[in-house]
């Protein structure tokens, strides 16, 4: 009796071990955790850059702003700090040991739910450049409104962080942690202890970031700018198409992105609807490939983009088959539509070489500037004389196509001009 007792207090005891267990290991392990690696200028591609690392996390991922940065563009700094507030992300800034947040920088590192900064690390110099007095007491505000935010009363911490914008007041990690204004942590381990979390992912700029921060550039946007406008001036003086519109149209649309003044669907979009032009401008008018080969390019970069910019979590496998089948599909038909068009264009060029210096015979009177009926391969067709009238019944050849007309010249009368 005494064993069964036992083998069922066992039993017991064993099944409520395995209830309590994962919840005992998820709390030691923490709640998720990324770094994002700001290790870059505050420009559209930093902006780029903290789009992507929202678009990652979950609402309740907690995010480590990792801060390598001399600064950049108060705008972008301004947007950035905006989509953290107005998102209540919960986010705490980390100046790794060496590092610096200064300038646009230390504006991001206080919009942050607080401050850690390794050995030998800075934060501050922030006086906005050009230093007029109105931009200055700007940014003198909206430091010290974050301030306010970040340390609550604290009156000589949020002096620090104003005195940052108004004297280029910079603190050392000694100094900061001394202050109150930050708290010390060497290695991400460290964070993780002190905050309870645990880093699952670490995101990094990535070629595409780096590649918005050069078009970012006042000097690069422009030229592009510059060229844009200057490509579609020489198609429209240029006879025939030649294409340099659609390059020009494409510079330009790079060159307001990386002005931040078209949002990136938007660039993914006219990425994708240039490669259309470009296809069906191959289709019409088939040549060496190049349209169409650049269509193709510019259509999969735009679908590509498309697909980066895109929350993860947005991308499901049905999607991935929305997608797949689409492009397929779309690819069946352009070259089931390229080969009926190529079809109907080696068809046209046949009939013109068959009709181009045939003989027929002028079936009513033919003038320069008055239509007549000649006889040619077999059909009737319309003429204009391409001298002097020629009468009905008189031997003609066809010196030129134009669409549905023909202009041809009387045989008897070549026939003497060469004697």
């Amino acid at each position: 009796m005494n064993t069964r007792l036992m083998i069922a207090v066992s039993l017991i005891l064993l099944s409520i071990a395995l209830d309590i267990a994962p919840s005992v290991l998820l709390s030691n392990t923490g709640r998720e955790a990324i770094v994002a690696d700001l290790n870059m200028n505050i420009d559209a591609g930093a902006l780029h850059f903290w789009d992507r690392v929202m678009a990652e996390a979950s609402d309740d991922t907690v995010i480590i702003l990792k801060i390598n940065s001399y600064g950049g563009y108060l705008s972008v700094a301004d947007e950035i700090v905006s989509k953290i507030i107005e998102n209540n992300i919960e986010c705490y800034t980390w100046i790794p040991p060496g590092a610096y947040a200064v300038s646009a920088a230390a504006m991001i590192s206080l919009a942050c739910n607080h401050i850690y900064m390794g050995t030998g690390s800075v934060i501050g110099d922030a006086i906005p450049i050009p230093s007029e007095p109105k931009v200055v007491e700007y940014v003198a505000s909206r430091f010290r409104a974050l301030a306010e935010r970040l340390y609550g009363n604290n009156g000589t911490l949020i002096s620090i962080a104003e005195s940052m914008v108004r004297e280029g007041r910079t603190l050392t990690a000694e100094e900061a942690i001394r202050l109150g204004f930050a708290s010390k942590a060497e290695k991400i381990e460290d964070l993780e202890n002190i905050l309870g979390i645990k880093v699952v992912k670490t995101i990094e700029p990535g070629l595409w970031d780096g590649f918005v921060s050069l078009i970012s550039l006042p000097v690069v946007s422009e030229l592009l700018l510059s060229v844009g406008a200057m490509l579609i001036l020489v198609e429209i003086f240029t006879t025939g198409f030649q294409g340099f519109a659609i390059a020009g149209v494409l510079l330009i649309i790079l060159a307001l992105y990386g002005m931040n003044l078209i949002t990136p669907n938007i660039f993914a979009l006219t990425l994708m609807l240039s490669g259309l032009v470009l296809l069906a401008i191959e289709m019409y008018n088939p040549g060496f490939g190049v349209f169409g080969l650049s269509g193709i390019v510019l259509l999969a970069i735009g679908l590509g983009y498309q697909i980066y910019i895109t929350p993860p979590g947005l991308l499901t496998e049905p999607v991935y088959a929305i997608i797949g089948s689409a492009v397929f599909l779309a690819g069946f038909v352009g070259f089931i539509a390229f080969k009926a068009l190529e079809t109907l264009h080696r068809k046209r060029i046949s009939l013109e070489q068959r009709i181009l210096s045939s003989i027929g015979i002028a079936k009513t009177e033919i003038h320069e500037t008055e239509a007549g009926v000649v006889h040619i391969v077999g059909e009737d067709w319309t003429a204009y004389s391409v001298k002097g009238s020629i009468p009905a019944g008189s031997k003609v050849r066809v010196v030129r196509i134009d669409g549905l007309k023909l202009y041809v010249e009387r045989v008897e009368d070549q026939e003497e001009g060469q004697k």
